[in-house]
């Protein structure tokens, strides 16, 4: 992904054009310069991006949010890490039909698995 052209005056409202393969497109973006000379633009969320050295990486921050990026192209927005295991489910789980016993348990043992007796 890259800026091929940008029009309109920071602060205030660029217009971006940016690349991804074959595909061009044109986003009008929010840029402001924050009291340490960085850039932010306005996300499409209505919030504001993270600080950024130039203009261009600005809009490039809120282009990267709306183009459909793969995420070999873009490692930085793949999970690193997966969301932990809940730690204790055993009241989630219902005890198997019309037995007494607690035959059917969640343990939370060994990536947690649901063990059956019968």
């Amino acid at each position: 992904m890259h800026l091929e052209q940008r029009t309109g005056n920071v602060p205030g409202l660029v217009f971006a054009t940016v690349r991804q393969g074959m595909t061009t497109r044109t986003f009008p973006i929010e840029v402001r310069q924050t009291a340490s000379g960085h850039y932010i633009s306005r996300m499409p969320d209505q919030r504001w991006s993270i600080e950024c050295q130039t203009i261009d990486s600005a809009l490039l921050m809120h282009a990267a949010v709306l183009f459909p990026v793969e995420h070999e192209h873009a490692p930085w927005l793949s999970n690193p890490r997966p969301a932990p295991l809940p730690t204790n489910q055993d009241s989630r789980i219902p005890e198997k039909a019309g037995s007494s016993s607690p035959s059917a348990k969640f343990t939370d043992k060994a990536c947690s698995e649901l063990t059956l007796e019968n």
